[in-house]
């Protein structure tokens, strides 16, 4: 965008302003709570560092991925985060772990061992996690991803429609109640 086009014109030695931190992440501050992470693809790049600092009572993980080469070395993600939460694996092409989705591979774990779940990933994911837990007692959480411009809610480039917000002010991590009427419905970028 702009912005990046911006920097990369920059000479060495300009000054350039810093604003932060903007907006909502995963945060749970009750670490008696059990907690379920669900990533798709890409969406596993936060979680090693979200599971390091965590000191919840129970921290697991459910990562989907198309297929086995998308997974970057799990030895290391295990050392990274060590002995204090599960793996749990899914690939759709049956090349490893649990045969299906990331969205698949949660309806074969019981919720109810789990008070929160953290979703991270594919908005027909999100959308299909949203919905599956709907009816359960489970606090539910997305991280949403859009193109955002200005990333201080000026421009409204990241204005979500279902909510009347604005994820880089509100966001990226919603209630799944506050997204789930728009999540699934565009691919695109713009207004969520």
């Amino acid at each position: 965008g702009l912005g990046t086009e911006t920097l990369s014109k920059m000479c060495k030695g300009e000054i350039v302003g810093l604003k932060g931190p903007l907006g909502r992440g995963f945060i749970v501050e009750d670490y008696t709570k059990s907690v379920l992470v669900i990533a798709g693809g890409i969406g596993i790049a936060p979680i090693p560092f979200f599971i390091y600092r965590s000191k919840y009572k129970k921290l697991d993980v459910v990562w989907g991925v198309k297929r086995r080469e998308e997974l970057f070395d799990l030895n290391r993600f295990n050392q990274d985060i060590g002995d204090r939460y599960r793996l749990f694996m899914a690939t759709e092409d049956c090349s490893y772990g649990f045969c299906g989705t990331a969205l698949e591979r949660l309806k074969n774990i019981p919720l109810e061992d789990y008070d929160i779940i953290l979703a991270v990933g594919p908005q027909p994911m999100l959308k299909g996690i949203c919905e599956y837990i709907r009816n359960t007692n489970l606090e539910a959480y997305v991280a949403l991803e859009t193109m955002v411009k200005c990333g201080i809610g000026l421009c409204g480039s990241c204005f979500i429609r279902a909510s009347n917000k604005l994820l880089c002010i509100d966001g990226p991590v919603f209630r799944c109640d506050e997204v789930i009427q728009h999540l699934g419905k565009t691919n695109n970028s713009k207004n969520i």
